[in-house]
């Protein structure tokens, strides 16, 4: 089989990641803009921005989270090829793209908007996931990632897509209730890490 540029670490990818990320992290406050109004104004004006402060506090929280957890995958994964490489750089596609529709969820706050947000969220997870899914299945990972622990963490990567997908079908009946459906991320991550602990004892 020939061996696609495999090599021995992983330094440039989390280099050229974390860079993504800070850049994403901070185009997302860009979206704000100081309020054209008098002093006496000026409240009002900010009050109607509270759209975008919504949209850049969720965005802001799932990027970093999906920092954190590329960063501990990438602590396991201690080799690549070319199609990793490749597959990273499509999951940062995914992320670098993250301001737009945020930006339009803020100023517009429809249906469209949000079903562009939740997909492109969607990319994210999925992207990465297949990530991992194709490191851990080539052999790039450390030797404390066994059978279990790889399909265990290929499943905790689809629980975010899958909340953002169902988002969107929340949002046909009430957008206000999407809104607030990626929040069962947080207990959904938590039963998965529950689960997890339990069989390694």
């Amino acid at each position: 089989m020939v061996r696609l540029l495999e090599g021995e670490d992983t330094d440039r990818m989390d280099a050229l990641s974390d860079g993504v990320f800070a850049i994403v992290l901070t185009l997302l406050v860009l979206q704000f803009q100081v309020p054209d109004a008098d002093a006496t104004g000026v409240p009002a004006a900010l009050a109607d921005q509270r759209p975008l402060l919504f949209s850049y506090l969720l965005s802001f929280a799932v990027v970093g989270l999906y920092w954190i957890v590329h960063h501990n995958l990438f602590q396991r994964i201690v080799r690549h090829d070319r199609v990793l490489l490749y597959l990273n750089l499509l999951f940062l596609l995914t992320v670098s793209f993250l301001p737009f529709p945020t930006e339009l969820l803020g100023i517009y706050g429809t249906h469209f908007t949000w079903t562009l947000y939740a997909l492109n969220f969607s990319f994210v997870g999925l992207s990465l996931t297949l990530l991992w899914w194709y490191a851990y299945r080539r052999g790039f990972t450390d030797e404390t990632v066994d059978h279990r622990t790889g399909r265990l963490v290929t499943v905790r990567g689809l629980i975010s897509p899958v909340v953002f997908l169902v988002s969107v079908g929340v949002a046909t009946v009430s957008l206000s209730l999407a809104f607030v459906t990626p929040i069962l991320i947080v207990p959904l991550q938590m039963l998965w890490a529950r689960y997890y602990e339990r069989g390694r004892e």
